[in-house]
């Protein structure tokens, strides 16, 4: 049976590694480690002198900071309680003491401390920049599977193979990484919008520092490129190699020499590799595509709060919020006994009452329009007779665009089914034409005289290049120049 985490772990760090993260003084012991790192620099380590300046300082910038009695607390000199505060931390087996001799002493900075501070900075990452980051990791590692031969069992040796999948791995798993910093980015967002005060700070959150980084979403970010297909070729790739015996064989053969692993170890965690990258590999697409759903619903929640803060709220409760804020501040370390016989105060106390006197003050009422007469009236002085009605009607009927008309012109024009005719070849000279010509554009299909249903589409050069006016051509018809176009019967 493997070993737990917590069973390795405790062969890495002593049992009091972690308890400065639990103790009311924890910003102290954070931002004196991440300090020190930064000041150590590649050496990894600095002399007492200069580390118990550093946490002087550090210890200055926090004094609402609860330091306990073995931490210091009881001393005044600064030099002191700085002294105090580095035994802590070479007993929390973040520092290790160092004397060369006499008078040389250096504090090292122990190998668990810089992993324990790079998760912290992961936690604390609040760039929306990452979303850039992460596909430029997936950019490279598809390019790495893509190289010719990189995976093959037959031309790379067993210790090349497991380097390769270590790597891939280890780069796989930093893009999920960087795609959970991003998730928790939106949520930090989303706990922040909902807890704005006026509608300037929503906008202002939402367009200036929700903004930046919002035109790089994860989901445009896989398909800009190609990069989507090209993560699902790199999976295909990995789910051969991962049925292929050569390949699981070649790769326990390199982790069995590279860790010491028995044969069954080492065979177990060559399939674990492969399984594992291949499952990260093709949950990445919709992980991308939560957080793109998530950005959504900040939008969403936006407006939700944008419009609550300027339709729903107005500024009643605004008011009666701040006529109480004047009362507490007015009556603060009072007590309501006090109170018991005093003549009640009724002076204002905000700045924005008004009061009105006089008649203008009143309520005023509606005033309401007139009802208006809708009855129809005669038109003209004479009253028209059946054979001018008769005449009117029939001149609007002339000048409707209906679909009968329609179907008569395309059955003259094309007599046969699947027949074709650009306005190029077609001659009108009257205005009814025209109208007929125009209600041919306006239908695609009308019934015939026979009772036949005819059919037709209507194509032109401006469906095709609408934005280039200057190539299309015109022609002359009954009088009026009109855009060239094709109409075609169907069948």
């Amino acid at each position: 049976m493997p070993e737990t985490l917590s069973t390795r772990l405790s062969r890495s760090v002593s049992a009091d590694f972690f308890r400065p993260l639990a103790r009311p003084s924890a910003p102290v012991y954070v931002d004196c480690a991440d300090r020190l790192i930064e000041e150590a620099g590649e050496a990894g380590r600095l002399s007492q002198r200069e580390t118990t300046e550093i946490i002087r300082e550090v210890i200055a910038r926090h004094p609402l900071s609860l330091l306990a009695e073995d931490e210091g607390a009881a001393l005044r000199d600064a030099r002191q309680r700085a002294g105090q505060f580095f035994n802590r931390l070479i007993a929390a087996g973040w520092l290790e003491d160092q004397t060369l001799g006499l008078h040389e002493r250096w504090a090292v900075v122990t190998p668990g401390l810089r992993p324990l501070m790079r998760m912290l900075r992961d936690l604390a990452e609040d760039r929306v920049a990452e979303l850039k980051t992460f596909a430029d990791t997936l950019r490279g590692l598809c390019q790495t599977l893509e190289e010719r031969g990189v995976l093959d069992p037959q031309v790379n040796p067993p210790d090349q193979l497991r380097s390769t999948i270590t790597d891939l791995s280890q780069r796989l798993e930093r893009a999920i990484e960087q795609l959970h910093a991003v998730e928790k980015i939106v949520t930090s967002f989303e706990q922040r919008q909902r807890q704005t005060a006026t509608a300037a700070d929503t906008l202002n959150l939402l367009y200036e520092e929700f903004g930046q980084g919002q035109h790089m979403v994860c989901y445009d970010a896989l398909r800009r490129g190609g990069l989507l297909t090209r993560i699902e070729n790199a999976r295909s790739a990995i789910s051969e190699r991962h049925d292929d015996p050569l390949m699981r064989e070649r790769l326990a053969t390199g982790l069995r020499e590279h860790y010491g692993y028995d044969d069954t170890e080492s065979y177990d965690h060559a399939v674990m590799m492969l399984t594992r990258l291949e499952r990260d590999l093709g949950g990445l697409k919709r992980r991308a595509e939560a957080i793109d759903l998530r950005m959504a619903a900040f939008n969403r929640l936006s407006q939700q709060r944008y419009r609550y803060q300027t339709e729903l709220r107005g500024r009643r409760p605004e008011l009666v919020k701040a006529y109480c804020d004047a009362i507490n501040a007015a009556s603060a370390g009072g007590r309501f006994s006090e109170f018991a016989g005093q003549k009640a105060d009724f002076a204002p106390r905000c700045v924005e009452t008004r009061f009105f006197f006089g008649s203008e003050s009143l309520y005023k009422p509606r005033r309401t329009k007139m009802p208006v007469d809708l009855t129809f009236g005669q038109s003209s002085a004479s009253k028209q007779s059946e054979d001018e009605v008769l005449a009117a009607w029939r001149e609007r009927q002339r000048l409707a665009l209906t679909p009968q008309r329609a179907a008569r012109l395309v059955a003259k024009l094309l007599p046969s089914k699947k027949g074709e005719m650009s306005t190029e070849e077609i001659t009108l000279e009257t205005a009814d034409d025209l109208l007929d010509l125009l209600a041919v554009v306006a239908y695609e299909h009308a019934p015939a005289l026979a009772g036949k249903r005819v059919r037709w589409s209507v194509d032109g050069v401006r469906r095709r290049n609408g934005l280039e006016p200057h190539i299309i051509e015109h022609d002359e018809i009954a009088g009026h120049r009109v855009e060239r176009f094709t109409i075609k019967r169907e069948a």
